[in-house]
Order: C-alpha cells, then structure tokens, then sequence
C-alpha cells in the first residue's frame, strides 16, 4: 500500500473506529461501575460518567454513560423502588447496554438495563465493613459506655436550620409540660446527599473545640427515605461519635434499619421528637430521684439524730455518779495540795526574808566604804584641777579684753575721728563708684556732721 493509501480525514478515522467497535463488540454489556457523576437535562435524559478505583482509590478507568430520556422514565423509578434510594453520586451499580461511539462525542454506554440488587448488595457489603473496622478498633461501643448525663440541660444540635425535624426537635423540648428549661445550640449541617459526610464531621469537630460548654449531642433530622439514611452509613461520622466525650444520641433513623451513625450513639431515635421526649424523661426521672433521695436524707438524718440523743442521755445518766465522785477526789487533792503549798509558801519566804535581811546589811556596809573612798578621792582631785581651771580662765580673760579693744578702735566713730568718712547712697554704704551714677544724691557722714552732695563726674575703678 502506498503512502496515499495510508491517510485520513478526521471524519474517515471516526467513522473506521465506530465500524470496527461495531463489528468486534456488537450487542449488549453488563459492566460494574461507581457513578461519579450524574446529570437529567430537561429532555429527561440522564448523563452518567462511571469510574472504576483501584485499591488506593485512585481512578483507573472512566466512560461516559447515557439513558435515554424513554428508558430513564422506567429505569430510575424501579431502581428506587427496589434499593431505597434515588440513583446517584458515590453508588455502586450494575448496568446492561451497548457500545457506541459518535464522531463528536466520542466512546460511551448506552444503557437499557439496571441491576438494583447489585446496589443494594453493595451498600449491605459496605456497611459491614465499616461496622466490622468500628469492632476491629475497639472502638463501636465507646460512647454507650459513657455515663448520661442527670441533668441534660445544655444541647449541641446537629441538624438543618430549614428542616422540619429540627422546629419539632425545639417545639417539643422547650414546650414541655413540666416547664423544665434547656438551652440549645444549632451546629447547621447538610443531611442528606454527597456533603452530607463533610458537613457533618465539620460540625462535630466544631462541637468538639467547645466541647465543657455542654451536656449532650443531639443528631436529628427529618423524615428521609432509606436512601437518604444511607449516607449515615460513614465511616468518619462514626468514628467522631465514638470518640465524643459525651453522650451523642440520634433522630435519624427509618422505620425499619438503623444507620452506622445510629449503632455508635450513645442511643438512637426514630424522630426527632423521641429524641426531645427522651430528654425530658431524663430529666423526669432525675428530679423524681431527687426528690426519693431527699426524702431518704431527712428521714434518716431525723432517725441518727434520735439514735444519738437517746445515746447521749444514756450517757449522761451513766456519768452523773462516776463525775460526781470524780468531783469529790479532785476536791480532796486540791485541799492537800492548798495545805502542802501553803506550808511550803512560808517556810519559802522566811528563808528569803532572812536571805534579803543578810544581804541588805552587807550592801549597806559596801556602800558606806564606797562612799567614802570616793569623797576622798573627789577631795584630793578638787585640789589639783582648782588652780588650773583659774589659770585657764586667766588666760580666756586676757584674749577677750584683747579682742574688745580691737573692735573699739575699729568701730565707725573712732574711724571717723580719725578724719575718715562714709558715705551714704539711699541709706547704704558706698563701696565703689560702680554703685553711683552721674547725678545720683549722697550723704558724706563726717565725725562733725553730715555733707549732702550730687556725682557730678565718676571714674570707674579699674578693672
């Protein structure tokens, strides 16, 4: 063949690969798949993309799906019917149709066929083996272990804000007939479909960061076919519960099966309102305990304080006699203690009084020397320090009339007769031409009178 026997339009190679799929894969496949995605337009055609995960849940394999709008109006309502479930995202499936290609669209299924048992045996497989790695952790039955609390009155609720479930859930505790008061806290999440997982491990774990401020979890929502259970079937929201500190109880449960979510709980509810309803009864139950309790406590604390009062005037009777007795020794030995410390008083101070009277008259006789060697001593020492002390103020007498003849011939009225004058500027001595001015009126104090004058010229000292 030659070169131009070897090339092709694009169409020519499209329509060769439907030919040969067509001519070595005719008629129709059962094929097992997880829907990854899945999409109804409004023709009512469903679009399908179905992908198979190997062992580390990595995608090895992936095709286009489609059921026409005709097959689509029988298949998804018999699949519903049969599983419990809307045919959706996440599910494993078994479906029966044939190859086709399309020049623009390319390679995928056309379905005409389903196999729900196939689902619903799929759905059953995985959740065994979430409970069974639940068993295999030891970890399945961790919060029904825990101790419920007596009086749950501060509740962490798990639901969604719209949900009718949740109103009831509120209504029907906090309009209990009993009056008892609860405070609650909604953590919103989604319940049912592909977030439902990751919206509700989020609020858990929320939950979980406040976790003292609270007596209880509380997971309710409303009603829901099996389907809609089946996404409590969670391995991660399972696990949370366990791990949970306190007591998580549920509302989400369906007539006739329990999810995983539902197992782990501490306990679990067909609705919402079993769930308040339980509540309340606890707290019934604790105030009627209570009460038993306090009654318990008065009674017997009146039949122990009549145990001991009977006790005490037994013993009180059987005292009297051994006290008075008692009284009667004591007495005795405190007078022959007196008689004793009264003889031994006296016989104490007069040995002390002869002591004091001994020692007296030795300090007397002491005192009298002493005194008299000091008078002589002080005799002999007046002697010696007599004449020094006049000498000394001889000599202090002589400096001091020295001093006062030098301060007379220094005094004003000598200096002035010596022809000397001072010299007055507003009532203070002049000492230098730098405190006048040209001008300035002064006083000249001369020995013989005073002398009034004005600065007519000044010379300033030199500097």
């Amino acid at each position: 063949m030659d070169e131009n026997n070897n090339r092709y339009s694009l169409s020519e190679l499209q329509a060769l690969i439907k030919k040969s799929l067509e001519e070595q894969l005719p008629g129709f496949y059962w094929v097992s798949a997880e829907i990854s995605e899945l999409k109804i337009n409004y023709s009512g055609h469903c679009y399908i993309e179905l992908i198979e995960k190997d062992k580390h849940e990595d995608i090895k394999s992936r095709l286009r799906g489609v059921i026409w709008s005709r097959k689509a109006r029988l298949l998804l309502p018999y699949f519903e019917n049969v599983t419990g479930q809307k045919l959706a995202e996440g599910i494993k499936v078994l479906l029966r149709g044939s190859i086709d290609y399309h020049e623009v669209y390319g390679l995928s299924l056309s379905i005409i066929d389903i196999d729900p048992a196939y689902t619903v045996g799929e759905l059953a497989l995985k959740r065994k083996q979430i409970i069974k790695r639940l068993e295999d952790e030891g970890v399945i039955n961790l919060n029904k272990e825990l101790s419920f609390p007596l009086l749950p009155s501060r509740i962490a609720v798990i639901s969604s804000e719209q949900a009718a479930g949740y109103q009831d859930f509120e209504d029907q505790l906090k309009k209990n007939e009993y009056g008892y008061t609860y405070s609650t806290r909604l953590y919103s999440a989604v319940m049912q479909g592909k977030e439902t997982e990751s919206s509700v491990t989020e609020a858990i774990n929320n939950i979980f960061e406040e976790i003292e401020q609270y007596d209880l979890i509380a997971i309710v929502r409303g009603g829901g076919s099996q389907a809609d259970l089946s996404w409590f079937d969670n391995y991660n929201i399972a696990y949370l519960i366990t791990q949970s500190p306190i007591s998580v109880i549920t509302g989400i449960g369906h007539e006739k099966d329990l999810s995983v979510t539902d197992i782990v709980a501490f306990r679990s509810f067909k609705t919402p309102t079993a769930v308040s309803d339980f509540i309340i009864n606890q707290t019934v139950k604790t105030e009627e305990y209570l009460s038993v309790l306090r009654k318990s406590i008065t009674m017997g604390s009146r039949k122990l304080v009549n145990e001991k009062r009977i006790n005490i005037n037994r013993i009180s009777v059987n005292m009297a006699p051994k006290v008075r007795a008692s009284l009667q020794d004591k007495r005795a030995m405190l007078n022959r203690s007196g008689l004793k410390l009264t003889s031994n008083t006296r016989a104490y101070m007069t040995h002390n009084l002869t002591m004091i009277s001994t020692l007296r008259i030795n300090i007397g006789n002491r005192a009298i020397k002493g005194i008299r060697d000091k008078s002589v001593r002080f005799g002999e020492l007046n002697k010696r320090i007599k004449p020094s002390i006049l000498r000394y103020r001889n000599q202090k007498q002589t400096i001091l009339d020295n001093i006062s003849r030098s301060i007379n011939y220094l005094s004003p009225s000598r200096v002035l007769k010596r022809g000397y004058s001072i010299t007055l500027y507003n009532g203070k001595a002049v000492k230098s031409s730098d405190d006048l001015q040209i001008g300035s009126g002064i006083d000249t104090i001369l020995d013989l009178g005073r002398i009034k004058s004005k600065v007519v010229d000044l010379k300033k000292p030199d500097k």
